[in-house]
């Protein structure tokens, strides 16, 4: 069985695959690359604007100065340096800096700060980054008014999601809130909070190399394909189906594993990926859990894998159903399209707190990390609920395949 899994899926990496393997991995590239080249620029540790990818170095560089845990004693520092940097003095003659792509060292422990007075309202750009809060004059002050703006938050966002949550489940997110570890550490991010845009805005990739790559892998039409000797030998439909269907999926995950690296090695490449091991509510300001900004990442991959999963599974049921390469290429093309498109009208409509349970476009979205799902009293966060509708979908989707392959013919429908 090992050794046929492992034909199958050799035969997988034929030369439609590879190409758009490749063309996945070129677009990913360029798109990072150019994109941050052109858009990006930062004020440097000697005061100077430093624009283009050379700008996440010297913002990295420069931000040696604020990493630390902003404790009491950290935030009295804070307001002091930053009421007599250059940034400050520079932001009040370029009021569109922040809002336009630019960058500087205060951002993180700035932005945290804001938001904790901000709260829902936050946003990036000048007018949130200053610091005369009369909360910032002890450490409990801040961090209570921080909690009180989680709490806000996620209290909005559930009622958004269900309008029907009780009093009860509301009061499980405010204990969450409450049981937030502080003090937090703070420090650059950058490198991470671009992987986190880019892997997701490039995401879809995957599912169009994925339409194009398994569309015959059940067709009758297709090298790789089904024929009558793969129907009438001694294992035939007992082990072929599953050994194609694993292979399928190993595929699946290839295909989605090389296009992560891709995201991680030309983030990192540009901007280093330092800042791991920092709370996640550096990144993610409502976030709940006490884990860190890696461990958040790796929940992001991990239901993006899910999603991959998903839509190969689909595509193919559909190359099992029409038995045609590029009837099935087109069908699935088509799907993946119909899908993204879903996703983009979500917030539009009001539903975005459905699809983005359901769609497997959005199972890598960052919030995952930051809604709940309620079971009773019992809040379910958002990447466990996916990945059970994740392994649903695959099972359904199986059920499919395996039942279509037991009346599956070379010849005739």
């Amino acid at each position: 069985m090992r050794r046929q899994i492992g034909m199958e899926y050799r035969k997988l990496w034929n030369k439609v695959s590879v190409v758009a393997v490749i063309a996945m991995c070129a677009v990913s590239l360029l798109h990072v690359f150019v994109y941050l080249n052109w858009q990006y620029r930062t004020i440097d540790k000697n005061g100077e604007i430093v624009e283009g990818l050379a700008s996440f170095r010297a913002l990295r560089e420069a931000s040696k100065d604020i990493e630390g845990v902003m404790d009491g004693e950290y935030i009295q520092k804070l307001i002091k340096s930053y009421n007599n940097s250059f940034e400050k003095k520079y932001l009040e003659e370029h009021r569109g800096f922040l809002g336009t792509a630019g960058m500087m060292k205060y951002m993180w422990p700035n932005y945290f700060i804001n938001y904790a007075y901000f709260g829902p309202y936050m946003s990036n750009g000048n007018e949130k980054v200053g610091l005369d809060y009369d909360f910032l004059k002890s450490e409990e002050s801040f961090y209570q008014a921080y909690k009180e703006a989680v709490k806000e938050e996620v209290t909005e966002d559930a009622l958004y999601i269900d309008p029907g949550c009780t009093e009860e489940q509301l009061a499980v997110l405010c204990k969450k809130a409450d049981n937030i570890k502080t003090p937090l550490a703070t420090g650059y991010n950058q490198g991470l909070c671009n992987l986190m845009t880019w892997f997701r805005w490039d995401y879809s990739l995957v599912f169009f190399v994925l339409a194009f790559s398994l569309a015959g892998l059940f067709s009758r039409d297709n090298a790789g394909g089904i024929t009558e000797l793969t129907l009438s030998s001694k294992y035939g439909r007992r082990r072929n189906l599953n050994a194609r269907w694993i292979a399928g999926n190993l595929f699946a995950a290839s295909v989605y594993l090389i296009y992560l690296a891709v995201q991680i090695i030309a983030n990192g490449a540009i901007a280093t990926l330092d800042g791991w091991n920092q709370p996640a509510q550096m990144l993610w300001f409502q976030c709940l859990y006490n884990i860190t900004i890696g461990e958040g990442l790796l929940i992001m991959f991990f239901d993006g894998l899910l999603g991959a999963l998903v839509i190969g599974n689909l595509v193919m049921l559909f190359s099992m159903k029409l038995k045609n390469v590029k009837l099935a290429a087109v069908f699935s093309v088509i799907a993946v399209a119909l899908i993204r498109q879903t996703e983009a009208a979500e917030e539009l409509f009001g539903s975005y707190g459905t699809m983005l349970l359901f769609n497997p476009m959005c199972f890598d979205e960052y919030k995952i990390l930051e809604y709940f799902r309620f079971v009773g009293n019992v809040a379910v966060p958002y990447f466990a609920a996916v990945a059970v509708v994740a392994v649903l979908y695959v099972m359904i989707l199986y059920v499919g395949t395996r039942i279509s392959y037991k009346k599956y013919a070379v010849g005739g429908r």
